[in-house]
C-alpha cells in the first residue's frame, strides 16, 4: 500500500485549494470526496449563484469557482477519488489509515476539509411538501436558473441566500416575491438595500398559509390579514440542518459538532488537521476566504512538525512556477 504525505478529506473549495498548495510545497497528496463531482456546496447546491467575497474575484459563480480551482489543481501532481465515503480514520505508529467504503489509504498527515457536514435543507413545513418538491413546485436550491425563466416565483427566507437568489431570479423570472416572517432581514445591509430598490416584491412579516394549484396564500404574523397571488414555483431558503460525522476516535469536537483546532489548525490528534467550515476555535469566521488561509496555515504547520523522507519546496509560488 503506497504511503502518501497527505490525505485531504473533502473536495470542496477549501479542500481543492489545500491540495494545490500542498502539492506546490512538494507533498504527495490525495483528495477523497463522497460526492460524484468535486466543488462542495458551491458546485452541488448553487452552481449558478454569484459569490462576491473571494479575493481578486469581484463575482464568480459556484461552477466557475470550481472550474478555476480544478485548473489550478491540475498544475501539481495529485490523486482525486470521487464517490468514496470515508468511514474511519485511525493512527498507528505515526501513520494514518483512512478507510472508505471502497479502499484504505495511508498517509503521514490528514487534513479534514469536510465543510459543515452532511446537509439537509430546512423544509417549509407543510403536509404535501414532499409531493410538491417531487413535482418541481418547491425547490431548496437552484442548479439552473433556466428552470425559473418566465415564472412567477416566491422565495421564502430572510438571510443572505434568500436575498441573493431573489436578486438573481429577478433577472430571469416574470415576478419575484420575497416572503419573510419578520420585518427585518438577517442579510448584509448592502444586499437588503439592493433588494428594496429592485423590482422584487417584498412581503413582511408574512408566512405560508396555503397553496391551491397556483394560488399562494400568505398569512400576516399576529394578524388575521392574508395575501394571495399566483405563483409557479417556490424556493425555500430556510438554511440547512447539518450532521457532522465523527471520523476518528477521540477526536474532540465543539458543541456545534465542528472539530476543535489549535492555533496551527491541528486537532487534538497529532498530525490530524482541519480547515474551513469543519473547524472551530475562538473567533472562528465561517467564510470561504478564511478557509483558504486556514488550509495554508495547516499545511505549513505540518511541513514543520511531520517528518518527510524527501525535500520540500518553499511556500511562495513565485519561486516555484
Amino acid at each position: 500500500m503506497q504511503e502518501l504525505d497527505l490525505i485531504i478529506v473533502g473536495a470542496g473549495p477549501v479542500g481543492l485549494y489545500a491540495a494545490f498548495y500542498a502539492g506546490m510545497r512538494g507533498l504527495s497528496v490525495a483528495i477523497i470526496e463522497s460526492a460524484q463531482v468535486p466543488g462542495g456546496q458551491p458546485q452541488n447546491l448553487y452552481p449558478e449563484k454569484l459569490i462576491y467575497d473571494i479575493a481578486g474575484l469581484p463575482a464568480v459563480t459556484g461552477a466557475d469557482l470550481t472550474k478555476n480551482l480544478l485548473e489550478q489543481l491540475a498544475q501539481i501532481s495529485h490523486r482525486l477519488f470521487l464517490g468514496e465515503s470515508v468511514q474511519k480514520i485511525e493512527k498507528e505508529e505515526g501513520i494514518f489509515s483512512v478507510t472508505t467504503d471502497k479502499s484504505t489509504r495511508r498517509a503521514k498527515g490528514v487534513l479534514l476539509t469536510t465543510g459543515a457536514g452532511l446537509l439537509k435543507p430546512r423544509k417549509l413545513g407543510i403536509d404535501n411538501e414532499e409531493t410538491l418538491a417531487n413535482e418541481g413546485k418547491i425547490s431548496y436550491f437552484i442548479t439552473s436558473l433556466k428552470e425559473f425563466e418566465g415564472k412567477n416565483v416566491a422565495v421564502f427566507g430572510g438571510g443572505d441566500s434568500a436575498l441573493d437568489w431573489s436578486l438573481m431570479l429577478e433577472k430571469v423570472a416574470k415576478n419575484v416575491h420575497l416572503v419573510h416572517r419578520r420585518t427585518a432581514f438577517r442579510g448584509h445591509e448592502i444586499t437588503v438595500d439592493r433588494v428594496m430598490s429592485s423590482n422584487v416584491q417584498v412581503h413582511t412579516p408574512y408566512t405560508f398559509s396555503n397553496l391551491i394549484e397556483n394560488e399562494l396564500e400568505l398569512k400576516k404574523i399576529k394578524s388575521e390579514e392574508s395575501l394571495n397571488f399566483s405563483i409557479d414555483k417556490i424556493l425555500v431558503n430556510y438554511g440547512f440542518l447539518t450532521n457532522q460525522v465523527t471520523l476518528a476516535e477521540n477526536l474532540e469536537v465543539s458543541r456545534n459538532g465542528r472539530v476543535k483546532a489549535d492555533s496551527m489548525m491541528q486537532s487534538n490528534i497529532e498530525g490530524l488537521y482541519v480547515a474551513g467550515d469543519a473547524s472551530d476555535y475562538p473567533g472562528k469566521m465561517p467564510l470561504m476566504s478564511v478557509g483558504f488561509g486556514e488550509a495554508v496555515h495547516a499545511i505549513n504547520a505540518m511541513t514543520k512538525k511531520l517528518e518527510f523522507d524527501h525535500p520540500l519546496r518553499g511556500g511562495h509560488s513565485s519561486s516555484i512556477f
